[in-house]
């Protein structure tokens, strides 16, 4: 298993690895060539947006959920949901704005579902006498305190929020930042500034004022907190953007179904038949919708209706004008 020294991201190799990708273009050109473009660009134009943003995406899932396969899982799920909703994404200039806010929203149900076998595991580990050298104490403490960075980043408001994201989680310089979002490098730097303080006194207010020291210092480096994404992964996760995108049936939406992610099921989401997933999610919507109780009652009257054709004709007409306006307004 890769180190977290090895899976790291320097800002120039972040930053080349994000020029390169999709070429001269744009995300917002790129998903427009994803949805509107033949089964070829189409993939082409998906591919890159996942290169371009699969290193920030896999940082927030792997920093939410510190395991591998279960941030791979996340991975995934969030660029399945980019498939299913690119077309109402609004600004898509700012594209790792919205991916940011659905990793982060799918790391956090899935490290949710996943407390009860984390304490498992951490009772056996106390069980064993273990000692622990001082780099792997902090790193131990920075795994502890990057949940809580992206908790914090995710509640800044979107003017230090997306230069922030920008510039830490993908690397991207204040000039570019600056041409994406059409403000002056100045605004781009005093946001920055001004997203670091309001970042550390909220560290410093949950009882973490060294870490908030470190992390400053940290990001006013340049520091990139972006990770390395496998090319097997960007394979797997562009096979299963595609069929989701020319067959919808062949994908589910695991932002707003959460399927896929419960605790017993996060480490086996991208070996799970997508048309099950689906189907299952109908069902348990339906199920919600609490729409089985009056299906119920429209057939039930339906067959007193019938009943009643030989003995009452007055009544079964009336049963059967009752049955008809309950059935076009559960139509509706």
């Amino acid at each position: 298993m890769a180190t977290a020294s090895s899976r790291r991201l320097d800002s120039a190799h972040t930053a080349d690895r994000i020029a390169t990708c999709g070429g001269d273009l744009g995300d917002e050109e790129l998903l427009i060539q994803f949805l509107e473009g033949d089964a070829e660009s189409s993939e082409d134009a998906f591919r890159s947006l996942v290169c371009r943003h699969g290193p920030m995406v896999m940082g927030v899932c792997r920093h939410v959920l510190n395991q591998d396969h279960d941030a791979e899982d996340a991975f995934q799920a969030t660029f399945l949901t980019l498939s299913r909703k690119a077309g109402t994404i609004r600004d898509r200039r700012v594209l790792a704005s919205w991916l940011y806010e659905v990793a982060y929203r799918i790391a956090v149900r899935a490290r949710a579902g996943s407390v009860r076998r984390r304490q498992q595991e951490k009772e056996g580990v106390a069980m064993t006498a273990r000692t622990f050298r001082p780099e792997q104490e902090n790193q131990a403490a920075w795994n502890e305190l990057r949940p809580i960075l992206h908790d914090e980043v995710n509640r800044l408001p979107d003017k230090y929020r997306i230069p922030v994201i920008l510039s830490y989680l993908e690397g991207r310089t204040n000039e570019e930042v600056a041409t994406l979002l059409d403000w002056p490098v100045g605004t781009v730097k005093g946001r920055l500034s001004r997203a670091r303080d309001l970042l550390r006194s909220r560290l410093v207010r949950r009882g973490l004022a060294l870490s908030a020291a470190f992390l400053c210092a940290s990001l006013s480096r340049g520091a990139v907190f972006a990770e390395v994404v496998p090319e097997s992964l960007v394979d797997a996760t562009v096979r299963r953007g595609m069929r989701a995108r020319w067959d919808p049936g062949e994908g589910h939406d695991p932002d707003s179904s959460g399927i896929g992610l419960h605790p017993d099921s996060v480490s086996t989401l991208h070996r799970r038949n997508p048309a099950d997933l689906a189907a299952k999610g109908r069902i348990r919507r339906f199920a919600d919708s609490q729409a089985l109780a009056p299906l119920i009652v429209i057939l039930v009257l339906g067959l007193l209706a019938g009943a009643f054709i030989a003995t009452d004709p007055v009544m079964s007409y009336r049963l059967q004008m009752k049955v008809q306006r309950l059935w076009t307004n559960f139509c509706h």
